[in-house]
């Protein structure tokens, strides 16, 4: 069988070959509480507070509780993950992360009005989500390979596109300029991972077979990832009467995450055509820019009671993901030599992304004039997210099926937040907080994410891989699902007239389910290359992933120092 690598893959390319999936849009969407040390000491319970520079990102109400008093801070941090990861043997991974979390300048205006008691303006940045981390997944001897995964995904790609009983396809140029054959599909035939299907005498039976399949494997996967998204802010907030607050706030969002992964599996037998393969160095960056808007209010009906309602519209980004991966064997081709690595090269889509809307209610009491207490409830409906094409001269009909995708999967995230403070003296005050964070998943998802459909239609005839458009994103295999999130907060502030600093100490914990590869699902064939449905008939070739518990700490610490004047 003669492999062709076409050489116009070298170099960085454009071409509409695009695997955005609900995870990535859950990852762009995701938030984290983040803000001055003081607000996140409290586990970002501020939204009936303010007069905290973080309200801009909050309630932007919050801010008109400034009166007269312009303030300038700074807040830096450091960080650390640690990656805990349940398989065949535990793994543990440490990383560090030093950033800044805040920066504001809040300017405040008196005015001679009879109701307009001060008009407010605020600048500023603030490290809306952030983490770096490292972690292993190592299983032994799993119920499918990779090589499993790549096999599937290369038979439903030969009968979505007619060509079942034809795998050479692969080496055509009509194959390697076709959008929805997966770039890893392609890697894998130049190296031999799969090769045509063929009976006892050496016919063509039709699609591609794993020649190790059944084979016992030792599977490894390791993953570094960085998630940022930094976001500037121009909040405009008024008190009327000292009694309602309003502000709206214009955010503009900067959004960078990487994801590098290596994969390996090794059949430990040397008299096989190959014993191990790599998927090394894949890289995925998603990188884009967004506006958004926020807008709410605060009334204090009683000098010790405070509530508050903010509204947060999507965010909306232009993305670009550059993608890049390769994929090694130790095979041997037709001829008998070793074949070469294939991939490498790199790869850029462009599209547009709309982070869900969120909405939050709030309360806060103010008790003998010495401390405080906060409650908050934020809802964030991650089936409202959408992608979007970058050009809508391009195809408006790239990403038709995604808004019943996003009904399907993803569910209303809650966060609920309590903070308290208590004034020691009149310049030391202490402060704990709590959170908790449900997952932006569906909880039937989350529960058995290698079982979850989510179509089943016979009647619709959907061709290709079923939970692979939920997680496969361009050269990207593996996934994680995020789950619940955990907050513990405690902090420290000193303050005066004109100088104010604030220590806080943050423990978020974050459980999640990783895997190599998503689920997929066989195709049932009638006779000729036509297939009826998807199903879960795993003799027909269907590939069911291994899916491991992962926990994520990350210990954040942040000092602010803030000046008044």
């Amino acid at each position: 069988m003669k492999r062709y690598i076409v050489p116009a893959l070298m170099g960085a390319i454009t071409m509409p070959l695009f695997g955005q999936a609900v995870a990535d849009a859950v990852r762009f969407g995701s938030s984290n509480i983040t803000g001055t040390a003081r607000y996140r000491s409290m586990a970002g319970a501020f939204g009936a507070l303010g007069g905290d520079p973080s309200a801009m990102t909050d309630n932007p109400a919050g801010i008109g509780i400034y009166r007269g008093n312009s303030e300038i801070s700074f807040t830096p941090n450091l960080s650390f993950s640690h990656a805990k990861v349940e398989g065949s043997a535990t793994t543990e991974n440490k990383k560090p992360d030093i950033s800044v979390s805040n920066a504001s300048w809040i300017y405040s205006i008196k005015t001679d009005g009879d109701h307009l008691v001060n008009f407010n303006i605020g600048l500023g940045f603030n490290h809306q989500e952030g983490f770096r981390r490292k972690y292993q997944m190592i299983l032994n001897d799993p119920d499918y390979s990779f090589g499993d995964y790549l096999t599937n995904r290369a038979n439903n790609a030969l009968v979505a596109n007619r060509s079942y009983f034809d795998p050479n396809y692969f080496s055509s140029d009509e194959a390697w300029d076709n959008g929805s054959i997966p770039l890893n599909v392609l890697y894998g035939w130049d190296t031999y991972v799969f090769d045509a299907a063929k009976d006892e005498k050496g016919n063509l039976t039709g699609g591609v077979a794993n020649p190790f399949r059944g084979l016992s494997c030792a599977q490894q996967m390791y993953v570094t990832e960085s998630n940022r998204t930094d976001e500037y802010n121009l909040c405009v907030s008024g008190n009327w009467d000292d009694f309602i607050y309003g502000g709206f706030t214009v955010s503009i969002n900067d959004l960078n995450s990487t994801i590098q992964t290596e994969i390996d599996e090794d059949y430990g037998i040397s008299n096989l055509n190959y014993t191990d393969y790599n998927q090394q160095f894949n890289n995925v960056e998603s990188k884009g820019n967004g506006i958004g808007l926020k807008a709410g209010i605060l009334i204090k009906p009683t000098d010790t009671w405070r509530i508050g309602f903010a509204a947060h519209t999507p965010t909306w980004y232009k993305m670009e993901d550059i993608y890049n991966a390769t994929i090694e064997t130790n095979a041997n081709d037709d001829k008998g030599n070793p074949v070469k690595p294939s991939g490498g090269s790199s790869y850029s889509f462009k599209y547009r992304y709309n982070s869900p809307w969120q909405m939050q209610l709030s309360t806060a009491w103010v008790i003998a004039g010495r401390a405080l207490v906060s409650a908050e409830a934020d809802f964030q409906d991650f089936s409202t997210q959408k992608f979007k094409v970058h050009d809508d001269n391009w195809d408006d009909g790239a990403f038709d099926g995604y808004k019943d995708l996003f009904k399907n999967y993803c569910a209303l995230q809650q966060t609920y937040k309590v903070g308290g403070e208590f004034r020691m003296t009149d310049n030391l005050s202490i402060r704990l907080g709590y959170a908790f964070k449900t997952s932006p998943y569906k909880s039937e998802l989350y529960d058995n994410p290698a079982a979850f459909r989510s179509w089943t239609d016979k009647g619709n005839r959907t061709y290709g891989d079923d939970n692979t458009v939920l997680f496969d994103s361009s050269t990207k295999s593996n996934h994680s699902v995020l789950g619940q999130q955990e907050y513990y907060t405690a902090g420290l502030g000193w303050s005066n007239e004109w100088f104010h600093i604030d220590l806080s100490f943050l423990n978020r914990i974050m459980q999640e389910k990783v895997a190599a590869f998503p689920t997929t699902s066989a195709l049932n064939f009638e006779g000729d290359d036509t297939p009826l449905f998807m199903e879960d008939n795993y003799d027909l070739g269907a590939v069911r992933a291994t899916y491991c518990d992962m926990k994520t700490r990350i210990l954040t610490w942040d000092i602010t120092i803030g000046l008044r004047f």
